[in-house]
């Protein structure tokens, strides 16, 4: 076996012994949903963002002092306070609120991983099928030209055709098998992208027969992604919730404790006098935020996150209606490409590729003519099965776009 003959073999074998399971788009995305490593760390944000709920509530740290020594007289005395600080329950409100918000956006921003990841995998899926029509096409040219060359060979020792004709055709029949060997290696990295955005522990292929059968769901009256504009809308949220929890850090704070200590020697009430009393006392205080013009520049400057946040979404809308307006144009310049191809090209193709086989079987046409109109058929299927491949892009594109 040549050494040519016997590297394709080996690539063949190796797709081969991955023993591919065939699975559908929609099965892909499940699996995939299930299992991708991406969507698994969104999960967890959103599980962090539910634990810390209740961090809104955290309240100051209870302040507890002790002292002991000549307090009140050369007797030595002993005391101790306690005291809390109390915010009023809107602080506590609003802080409780921009945590809801982060985590109502952090499970939204889970819905926006799973779109990208939908758009990825179609894309790959697509190009695996793309790829296997490449092949298809391939292996009819390496039959071709292999036939062409056995021919060539015969006519060679039959004194027909000169050394040139037998040249020619070994040198197409190889460029069809390098072609074949580039083509095998970019499918197996397709096929490994794959299975990693599934992340199975399985080996997955597709399901053969759907490159000429994806369909555009077209809407004219198309405002945007409805999974990406939530999360941008919900972004407004968190912004309005952030100034409101701003604007709390200006309300005052509570103080709230109790002091107790011990007095020897005289004190206020004479039946005391040389024994030994513990007097207690309350403590209430206001903390007012009197110098607050560095939290004043903060509120003011939150005010400037809720105008970007407001822009960010109106941008966001005009980008996409721009999107599937372009992508879409450029659909149906491809669909009148593919359209011409259906009623007209392939059947050119084939009618060329008969009658170049059959006037070289009569002798009618030289080698020359006959590669001439046999690469002109093969490049017409060959553009028409590029032409698709683009076409599906856009039509994954636009249809990922409306979220379907």
């Amino acid at each position: 076996m040549k050494p040519k003959y016997l590297s394709l073999f080996l690539i063949l074998f190796f797709l081969k012994s991955f023993s591919q399971t065939p699975i559908s788009l929609e099965n892909a995305y499940e699996r995939a949903i299930q299992n991708n490593l991406n969507l698994k760390s969104g999960q967890l944000k959103v599980d962090y963002q539910n634990r810390i709920q209740n961090s809104a509530l955290a309240i100051d740290p209870l302040n507890i002092n002790a002292e002991i020594g000549q307090i009140n007289s050369a007797y030595v005395d002993n005391a101790f306070s306690v005291n809390q600080t109390l915010r009023l329950p809107k602080f506590y409100k609003t802080q409780k609120q921009v945590l809801t918000e982060q985590w109502k956006n952090a499970m939204l921003g889970l819905d926006v991983q799973k779109w990208q990841l939908k758009r990825e995998i179609a894309l790959v899926y697509n190009n695996l099928n793309y790829l296997d029509e490449k092949q298809k096409l391939l292996k009819k040219a390496d039959s071709i030209y292999s036939n062409y060359y056995k021919r060539s060979e015969i006519r060679l020792k039959a004194g027909e055709s000169n050394i040139l004709e037998k040249t020619t055709a070994e040198a197409y029949r190889s460029q069809a098998e390098i072609q074949l060997q580039s083509l095998m290696k970019d499918r197996e990295i397709s096929l490994h992208q794959f299975n990693y955005l599934i992340n199975d522990g399985e080996i997955y292929g597709n399901e053969k027969g759907s490159f000429y059968l994806l369909n555009l769901d077209f809407d004219e009256n198309f405002s945007g992604n409805p999974t990406v504009l939530s999360q941008l809308e919900h972004q407004k949220n968190i912004e309005n919730a952030r100034l409101e929890a701003e604007k709390a850090k200006l309300l005052p704070s509570f103080n709230l404790g109790i002091n107790s200590t011990t007095m020897k020697g005289n004190g206020s009430d004479d039946k005391y006098y040389n024994g030994t009393h513990r007097f207690q006392s309350g403590l209430v205080g206001v903390a007012l935020p009197v110098f607050n013009s560095a939290q004043k520049s903060l509120i003011e400057g939150q005010k400037i996150n809720q105008q970007i946040a407001e822009n960010n979404y109106d941008i966001a809308v005009r980008d996409f209606k721009n999107r599937y307006a372009k992508t879409y144009g450029e659909y149906q310049k491809l669909k009148s490409e593919i359209d011409y191809y259906k009623t007209k090209g392939l059947k050119n193709a084939q009618t060329i590729m008969f009658t170049a086989d059959l006037l070289s079987k009569e002798g009618e046409i030289n080698y020359l003519e006959y590669t001439i109109l046999v690469n002109q058929s093969l490049d017409i299927q060959n553009r028409y099965i590029d032409a698709q491949n683009n076409l599906n892009e856009k039509i994954i594109e636009l249809n990922t776009l409306k979220n379907k």
